[in-house]
């Protein structure tokens, strides 16, 4: 099943809870995944620990979430109990490159999703539309879930507040996910057990029907006077502090000093994910278990596996792994805190802001079920009496490779069982382990169509071209006339490619559909998107970025505009990722951006404005066309360049028109020249007047009329 479910989540966009009982593979699936995949992904995970463990990091680091409730809604709300809508808005303000970021991921891995609480996961919802300006839900992006419902369950601090407005506090209850078509996934195989009877016992509790339950042989392990004498055993406890009592008194009966080895801790690395102690207290006899799995090629031990420390000096702590007789000398380890950040390239690089050196074990006489959870044991004390919270038991058994190698300190009752057919329900409804190659099938072209029609939405430049108008227009020292003048004449451009877009996003699904029933020629659709690609290519560059980077170019480093010049930076870079994604969109495996149309973009000012040499080699002599080839300019480049001097009346026209073309639009200036618009000067001239010609020329006439008063 791997290898299909790996397919799946390559090359489709579909959301996927990825989910499996104990044991069966999930932290190696995703740890595989991310080994091989194209795509640019992100690991989160609710919690601290599980986050450093997962090579990840916190969803509330991540997207900068507050840590109270979050509730859906517009109406106020006692903000000392939760957020509203309104509340979480200037919480998703993120710096530049945390927005670069999170607009270029595909995809977001969340790891032990169990915990996480359905509010948390709307808010990511709301940040990723917001930031990425896509209404889809999560933005567009692709969500890989990965975890086990009947595990550790999420922590509500004040569950009556969160009814308000979810039916239960799991993930899945989330209003985002009720509008997206998740599907579940199911790992089957066990490898921790191979016992057939103790898997039925664990699938019965698991699933919290309590007739079908074999209490009878599960509390065969009840023993509540067994004190372990020559075998290695770890008391699973409720609480840390039930926990360390332990580990302490026993440390304590040891004879000698305890030696304490200090972590080395190198950067930044939040003290509430320290992954184990920072001072850790040995003594030779101490029974410990190693919290990470062996990295070298011995693989002399995993993640849960039992020593005794039979010596430790400054030097070196000695070792014999249970089941050994060899003495095993430690080695540290390094544990990472990460940050997410974008390369040149624009691929997704992992930032190491910290590290924390120490060695991968920690005292185990006995150990809390949540620090339990990944681990596998050989021999387990459990008592499952009142101080295990609901959901516990089934953590607590499955934590063991067998039913002998547990000890019940307390009888297994009904009482103790969890049970919530919320979540049956909800695998039941979306499982689709035998619909994976179905969905793979007719998926496939569908999301590879529409990572096309997501890289090409210009539909967010026009609201981005009335906030810098809105901008410009207040801010001081910026000149008023020629805002109006660029706006108007960008404004029309803008509104036309949101329009060609919409049309070409219907045309380009259908014939899709088509394709996907046999219907349409796949080469037809290749030809389309690359016909797309170039249009609007050619089209954002010419007629919106060049004549907004020129007027950049006016107003950089003019003292008085440093906020407004830091606004129209941001806009002007979307608009520069914009263009140089399309020069790397493929079909599959096709390039679709046609390499003749290869021009430089970038927001970089040259010392010597653009405008200003243009008009050099016009001066020179030069024509239009031999200007664009040597600058590597599109013509509406250079005539908005010219524009700026026929504004002062430095352009002789008749190199640029011929006299028939001056003497028509000069005719209509005199008859009425106060038209608001372009696209109404437009409406009145000829159908082969442009709109770069007509700004060049209402700018000429504009200073002839100027001149005369």
């Amino acid at each position: 099943m791997n290898e299909s479910l790996f397919n799946l989540v390559e090359h489709t966009n579909r959301s996927i809870f990825l989910t499996g009982k104990a044991g069966t593979g999930k932290t190696t699936f995703l740890n595989d995944f991310v080994s091989k995949t194209r795509k640019k992904y992100i690991v989160v995970a609710p919690t601290g620990i599980a986050a450093i463990n997962a090579g990840g990091v916190t969803i509330h680091s991540m997207f900068g979430l507050p840590l109270r409730t979050f509730l859906p809604t517009t109406d106020r709300v006692d903000s000392n109990i939760a957020n509203n809508i309104a509340d979480l808005m200037h919480h998703f303000k993120y710096r530049k490159d945390k927005l670069k970021l999170l607009r270029e991921i595909e995809m977001i891995i969340i790891d032990e999703v169990s915990m996480l609480r359905a509010d948390v996961l709307d808010m990511m919802d709301f940040s990723l539309r917001h930031v990425r300006r896509n209404q889809q839900k999560f933005g567009g992006v692709q969500m890989l879930f990965i975890g086990d419902l009947y595990q550790l369950p999420p922590v509500v601090r004040d569950e009556n507040v969160l009814k308000q407005y979810y039916n239960s506090p799991f993930f899945f209850d989330s209003l985002a996910l009720s509008q997206l078509p998740l599907i579940t996934l199911e790992l089957t195989t066990v490898y921790r057990q191979k016992d057939e009877k103790f898997l039925e016992i664990l699938n019965e509790i698991r699933d919290g029907e309590i007739g079908d339950i074999d209490f009878e042989t599960l509390n065969k392990r009840y023993l509540p006077d067994f004190e372990p004498t020559t075998e290695s055993y770890v008391y699973l406890t409720s609480h840390n502090k039930m926990a360390d009592e332990i580990n302490q008194k026993k440390l304590a009966e040891l004879p000698g000093k305890p030696k304490v080895y200090q972590a080395e801790i190198i950067g930044n690395f939040n003290e509430n994910q320290y992954p184990n102690d920072e001072k850790l207290e040995l003594k030779t006899g101490a029974q410990i278990m190693f919290i990470r799995n062996d990295a070298s090629g011995e693989k002399r031990y995993f993640n849960g596996k039992l020593a005794e420390v039979v010596g430790v000096d400054d030097q070196e702590i000695r070792v014999i792994i249970d089941g050994e007789d060899e003495i095993y000398t430690l080695k540290k380890e390094t544990w990472e805190q990460k940050k997410y950040s974008l390369d040149e390239d624009k691929s997704i690089k992992e930032e190491v802001l910290g590290s924390f050196k120490q060695y991968p074990i920690r005292l185990a006489w006995a150990v809390t079920i949540h620090k339990s959870q990944g681990l596998t044991f050989d021999r387990l004390i459990i008592d499952a009496g009142k101080s295990f919270a609901s959901g516990q038991v089934y953590v607590a058994l499955s934590r063991c490779r067998t039913l002998e190698g547990i000890v019940l300190k307390s009888k297994i009752t009904p009482e103790v069982i969890f049970s919530d057919r919320r979540v049956a329900q909800f695998q039941d409804e979306t499982h689709a382990n035998n619909r994976i190659d179905e969905i793979l099938s007719t998926e496939k072209y569908d999301y590879s169509i529409r990572k096309i029609i997501n890289r090409l939405d210009c539909s967010w430049i026009l609201p981005a071209l009335e906030m810098w108008n809105n901008t410009a227009k207040h801010a001081k020292l910026t000149d008023k006339d020629q805002v109006k003048f660029l706006y108007q004449g960008i404004k029309p451009e803008a509104a036309k490619l949101a329009d060609v877009f919409a049309k070409f996003e219907k045309i380009i699904q259908q014939k899709t559909r088509k394709f996907i029933e046999g219907n349409e020629e796949w080469n037809e659709i290749e030809s389309k998107a690359k016909g797309a690609v170039n249009f609007f290519f050619t089209n954002v560059n010419a007629k919106i970025f060049a004549p907004l980077k020129d007027f950049y170019a006016e107003t950089k480093g003019v003292k008085g505009l440093k906020q407004y010049n830091e606004d129209f930076r941001l806009f002007l870079d979307d608009l520069e990722d914009y263009l140089n994604d399309l020069k790397q969109v493929y079909l599959l495996e096709t390039p679709l951006f046609d390499k003749e149309n290869e021009v430089e973009v970038t927001t970089k000012i040259a010392k010597v404005p653009s405008h200003i040499l243009t008009f050099q080699l016009f001066e020179e002599g030069k024509t239009i066309p031999e200007i664009g080839k040597e600058r590597g300019l599109v013509t509406e480049t250079i005539y908005g360049h010219l524009a700026k001097f026929a504004e002062r009346g430095l352009l002789d026209l008749t190199r640029v028109f011929d006299k028939e073309k001056i003497k028509l639009f000069e005719k209509e200036f005199k008859k009425n020249s106060d038209h608001e618009t372009l696209t109404e000067w437009k409406k009145v001239l000829p159908n082969d007047f442009e709109f770069n010609e007509i700004r060049l020329l209402l700018n000429h006439f504009n200073y002839k009329k100027s001149e005369k008063k």
